[in-house]
């Protein structure tokens, strides 16, 4: 994986689209975690121990404004969120 600096980075695609780039340089996920991290409930914390970062309702958010995520990572080379997003949507 490209891990870039970590941070966020804001980019106009085109005359309809923004992205929004969220990186961080931790310890990334394995593939097993991140085919489920959409998932309703789904945490990788023990029970009682919080309820992580509502992934499932982030990607609800995104999908109704017509938008996309997408999530690039590798174990030990961190993990990249990519929120692509209409700047004018229909849905409000």
């Amino acid at each position: 994986m490209r891990c870039a600096n970590p941070g966020i980075a804001t980019e106009v695609l085109d005359s309809n689209q923004v992205m929004i780039r969220v990186i961080d340089n931790g310890c990334g996920m394995t593939e097993k975690v991140r085919q489920k991290m959409f998932d309703p409930f789904f945490t990788t914390k023990p029970v009682g121990s919080g309820t992580g970062l509502g992934m499932s309702i982030s990607y609800k958010i995104v999908d109704k404004h017509g938008g996309q995520l997408k999530c690039i990572t590798q174990p030990l080379e961190g993990t990249e969120f990519q929120l692509q997003l209409p700047i004018r949507s229909n849905s409000y």
